[in-house]
């Protein structure tokens, strides 16, 4: 029992007495009685119940023994005064009572809106968790700043077997049973093991141990909270494991969709020129093609087939390359028409049958890239421009500067992009037919996209208001060193 609140009490009740003991003819008694109740009410305000009795007690008798004739003598001859004395003695009893009881609650409201504002910040951090280490180390702080906890653990359910003392596995497996929090004392200590199941309705996910310093602390209002906490914690750990589960099964998924795209590309675009060039062969082997001209023009045709199967192979090797990481740019400067012309005459063979009309401005300064990724990326426009556009349509090939960006442009004459389509056309394995007697796997753009976003710039396709389709290529320009120099020289 703490005896400063009791001697507050008691020394505000004679300071009291002393000072209004000069005024007592001067002052009526049952103003001096109110002076002693309202004593009575601060002392319950600030110390409590106990210490408010002891006071109204001791101001009772100081009333009696200073205030009501006889002066000094507990003898009160006339009832009226009697009467008066008993009075304020109730009425200090009940307003001390009454006033104890009213600041218990504005404690305890207080306590349960901090514990209310702490499950609050609880939940929110709780939602941002990605992982089990994350929920345990959120639920250690709130146990920590709310008891007086520590050697806090989430045991899942493929580790109960590594309990702490003196927690056993046959205990901890009646603790799941009853679904309720349990307390495990611990043999020579006053602290206790506090073990609460983590229960949602998908069942368990865990069970949250603490050590606490003080089992008796642990009154019912705080096993409630406690309750609560290992609701909300539950709920975190089986958000975690569901979001888990859905990605390990989306990436399975999306790993089967790949394999099937990919065989399925494989056996429709390599078996096809495979079967040709068999057909071919065996023709030249059997002799059946005696004239020089149809010799040649098989030749040519399995020229033809084996380059593209090796353009196809090529895509399917350089897409893994890129998307290995392992691609470093090996940056230089480089004037824009010879590369674009470089990637023109790597393309000489499949642009024959479609003019290519070029406009390149004049005064565009060299640009620093990666001279072999980015032709490679042109030929995949050029190249995805000759297969889509009729025999004989021609081709634009256009560049220029906007403001602080290179512009490429390739445009075609061939059916254009389905609507919508304009974004996911550059996704692996994408195409703008899905089926189609075109040869090609759907790597070509997606090539384009890794090489130009690479060189930190972005490829857009878009529609020609009078047919066909149109790739823009933008790069990021600099200034050359040479022309920053002669600038800073001027």
């Amino acid at each position: 029992m703490r005896i400063r609140p009791y001697g507050l009490g008691i020394f505000g009740c004679i300071a009291l007495t002393l000072l209004i003991a000069p005024l007592r003819t001067a002052i009526d008694l049952s103003n001096i009685a109110l002076l002693y109740v309202l004593l009575v009410v601060a002392t319950a305000v600030w110390s409590g119940r106990g210490p408010a009795v002891v006071t109204a007690l001791l101001g009772s008798l100081a009333f009696a023994y200073v205030f009501v004739p006889p002066y000094f003598s507990l003898a009160i001859t006339e009832i009226q005064h009697l009467i008066t004395a008993l009075i304020m003695l109730g009425v200090a009893l009940l307003v001390g009572h009454l006033t104890s009881t009213l600041k218990n609650h504005v404690e305890a409201a207080k306590v349960r809106e901090q514990h209310s504002r702490a499950l609050y910040v609880l939940a929110s951090q709780l939602t941002a968790a990605q992982t089990p280490a994350d929920v345990l180390k959120i639920s250690s702080h709130f146990l920590t700043t709310s008891f007086s906890v520590d050697d806090v653990r989430i045991f899942t359910p493929d580790a109960f077997d590594n309990l702490p003392a003196p927690l056993s596995p046959a205990g901890l497996a009646d603790i799941i049973a009853s679904r309720n929090l349990a307390i495990v004392p611990v043999p020579g200590t006053t602290r206790a093991l506090t073990v609460v199941p983590l229960r949602v309705a998908r069942g368990l996910q865990g069970v949250l141990g603490f050590v606490l310093d003080d089992a008796d602390t642990l009154t019912g209002y705080a096993r409630e909270l406690l309750e609560i906490m290992a609701s909300v914690v539950a709920v975190a750990l089986e958000r975690i494991h569901c979001a888990e589960l859905a990605k390990t099964t989306e990436v399975k998924m999306a790993s089967e969709t790949l394999r099937s795209t990919i065989l399925s590309a494989l056996s429709h675009d390599l078996r096809t020129p495979l079967t040709a060039l068999v057909g071919m062969a065996d023709t030249l082997a059997e002799g059946r093609a005696t004239e020089p001209e149809k010799q040649r023009a098989m030749i040519i045709a399995i020229r033809d087939q084996g380059l593209t199967i090796n353009r196809l192979v090529s895509n399917l090797l350089e897409m893994a390359r890129l998307q290995s990481g392992a691609v470093t740019l090996n940056k230089a400067w480089q004037p824009v028409e010879e590369v674009i012309g470089a990637s023109l005459q790597q393309m000489r063979m499949q642009l024959d049958g479609h003019p290519v009309k070029v406009e390149i401005m004049s005064t565009l300064p060299p640009v620093e890239i990666d001279s072999v990724l980015m032709e490679r990326a042109l030929c995949n426009l050029l190249e995805n421009a000759t297969k889509y556009s009729p025999p004989g349509t021609g081709i634009d090939l256009s560049a220029g500067q906007m403001k602080n960006w290179l512009e490429i442009e390739i445009c075609d004459r061939g059916p254009g992009l389905p609507d919508g389509c304009e974004a996911e056309i550059f996704g692996l394995f994408r195409r703008g037919q899905c089926e189609s007697n075109i040869p090609g796997v759907g790597l070509g753009l997606a090539i384009v996209r890794t090489i130009v976003e690479a060189h930190g710039g972005r490829v857009d396709a878009e529609n020609r208001s009078d047919g066909g389709a149109c790739f823009k290529v933008r790069l990021p320009m600099e200034t050359p060193p040479l022309v920053a120099e002669l600038e800073a020289q001027a």
